[in-house]
């Protein structure tokens, strides 16, 4: 899906990718995950995906393009500053409200929360960019994994109880 405006600038950094594995493995760590490493390669992947995102209005692209074998959880934020990896994080996690203990995978609503502290996850990789939209000034948050969660039949072992 080609976008309808230019990819906004890559806001990526030391500090961001440090905030983003610390938030990540500290929700991992409450539901007995092992704490994910952060993949320089799933890193430039990340900030590429950032990118095309953000060259579509909001989250219009959705997962568009994603390649095989890869998780994803998209972020979008408007407001005075760029939005920070805590932010988009923990709003992933509160998906867990709407996590179906009893018949996973539930919905569709908790699959960032369920990706987020998947136990078979190894490896991870963020990206930002940030700049001024259409309308707003507007931050793409993007987390890949690997190995992806979210599989079938795979949630009761690798989707625990806090």
């Amino acid at each position: 899906m080609a976008g309808t405006r230019p990819a906004l600038p890559d806001a990526t950094n030391a500090g961001f990718l440090a905030e983003a594995l610390a938030e990540v493995n500290a929700y991992r760590a409450k539901h007995h995950a092992p704490p994910l490493a952060m993949d320089p390669l799933l890193v430039e992947y990340a900030r590429s995906r950032a990118a095309s995102r953000s060259e579509h209005e909001q989250l219009e692209a959705g997962h568009d393009g994603l390649r095989a074998g890869t998780g994803e959880s998209l972020f979008w934020g408007a407001g005075p500053e760029m939005s920070g990896a805590g932010e988009a994080v923990a709003g992933w996690y509160a998906e867990i409200a709407a996590y179906d203990w009893a018949a996973p995978p539930g919905d569709g609503a908790s699959g960032h929360f369920a990706q987020l502290v998947w136990k078979g996850s190894t490896r991870m990789g963020a990206g930002r960019v940030a700049g001024q939209g259409s309308e707003h000034f507007e931050t793409y948050i993007v987390l890949v994994f690997e190995p992806p969660g979210n599989v079938g039949g795979a949630y009761a072992e690798n989707v625990q109880p806090a």
